[in-house]
C-alpha cells in the first residue's frame, strides 16, 4: 500500500483535494453559472481512480524497454477514452437533464489536468 503514498503521486492527490474542496465550496455559494457540482465530483473520483491505476502500471514497466513504455502510456489512454465513453453512453440513456457547456469544459480541463500528470510520471521514470 506504500506505493500510493509515494512522492512522485502527490500531484494526484493534490489535485483531486483541491477540486473536491472547491465543489464542496461551491456547492454552498449561489454561482451565477449553472455547474452540476455532483457531475465535476463523480468526473473527478473517475479521473482519480484511473490515475491511481496508471500510476501503478507505471512504475511497474520495465526501463530498458521503451517500446513497452509506450505501449503502456498508449494502454492509459485508451483505459480513459472507453470509460468516458462508457459513461456518456449511459448517460445518454437516462435522458435526465442535459450537462451543460461549463460541466464539460471543466471535465475536459480536468482530464487534460490529470494527463499531464501522468505524462510526468513517465518523465520521471526516465530521468531515474
Amino acid at each position: 500500500m506504500k506505493i500510493y503514498f509515494q512522492k512522485k503521486f502527490l500531484p494526484a492527490f493534490a489535485l483531486f483535494f483541491a477540486v473536491l474542496t472547491l465543489a464542496l465550496i461551491l456547492q454552498q455559494m449561489n454561482v451565477l453559472v449553472s455547474i452540476n457540482i455532483d457531475f465535476i465530483r463523480i468526473v473527478n473520483g473517475i479521473l482519480f481512480l484511473i490515475a491511481l491505476i496508471n500510476y501503478k502500471r507505471l512504475s511497474q514497466v520495465d526501463l530498458s524497454n521503451p517500446n513497452r513504455m509506450v505501449r503502456s502510456v498508449m494502454m492509459g489512454t485508451m483505459l480513459k477514452f472507453i470509460v468516458f465513453g462508457g459513461a456518456a453512453l449511459w448517460y445518454a440513456t437516462q435522458k435526465k437533464t442535459p450537462i451543460g457547456i461549463y460541466n464539460l469544459l471543466i471535465a475536459m480541463g480536468l482530464y487534460l489536468w490529470y494527463t499531464w500528470i501522468e505524462i510526468g510520471w513517465t518523465k520521471i521514470k526516465k530521468d531515474a
